[in-house]
């Protein structure tokens, strides 16, 4: 993985990183709601929070495929 180090972050790292953005994403959509705003930022920013994580996560399974099968070892 010395030739490959994004692809070493990724695996390492993706799904504390997919984790923290969702968390960020719904933070900011509660705080958007409770700022003034309306209720339908709290549940667009978990919505929002639930799908992002969801992608970030298949990117991140997408990527430990790819180093499984492609990257020798």
């Amino acid at each position: 993985m010395n030739d490959y180090p994004m692809l070493g972050f990724i695996v390492r790292w993706g799904k504390l990183i997919a984790s923290l953005l969702a968390l960020a994403v719904a933070t900011a959509g509660l705080w958007c709601a409770w700022s003034g705003g309306h209720a339908i930022w709290a549940v667009a920013g978990i919505g929002g929070a639930a799908v992002g994580y969801g992608l970030a996560l298949s990117y991140v399974e997408l990527v430990k495929l790819i180093t499984d099968m492609l990257v020798p070892k």
